[in-house]
């Protein structure tokens, strides 16, 4: 007895598509909240004192998908910080670009001090990076990816 398929492939890849359309548009909610979440630890962290706004005015994140943006933060500017929005801007784009395939979440503080002032022991982004540490996982196993 042979197996006749009478379902039409044309209605299977269908069905095939929109499953991954659902569970793409899933992840990409969820790191939009792990970005929102890790701009804001970052922002809200006392570990420094920004005295022109420009390094807390360049924290922010770009999620992208095959190398695409889908999506960029607001880059807000903090006291007079407009040099700050606008080179963490141009850093996370530029930043997003090592990463042609997949989805990709990047979040940064693009001011070219940032790792300085990081070296010296003080939170740039380290809350915000343990943070996306430990939610990054718990979303992809509600999810349902497995590692």
């Amino acid at each position: 007895m042979a197996i006749k398929q009478i379902t039409p492939m044309q209605e299977i890849n269908g069905y095939i598509e929109a499953q991954v359309k659902r569970h793409t548009d899933a992840l990409l909610r969820s790191l939009r909240y792990v970005g929102e979440r890790c701009i804001n630890a970052a922002r809200e962290s006392q570990g420094y004192k920004d005295r022109t706004g420009n390094l807390r005015s360049s924290v922010g994140y770009v999620l992208a998908v095959d190398g695409k943006i889908v999506e960029q933060s607001a880059f807000e500017i903090v006291k007079d910080g407009k040099q700050g929005a606008k080179d963490g801007s141009r850093y996370a784009k530029e930043v997003v670009r090592k990463f042609p395939e997949g989805v990709a979440l990047v979040v940064v503080a693009g001011m070219d001090y940032a790792a300085y002032v990081s070296a010296t022991g003080r939170d740039v982004l380290d809350s915000a990076e343990l943070l996306a540490d430990r939610l990054v996982p718990q979303m992809l196993k509600k999810l349902g990816f497995r590692k």
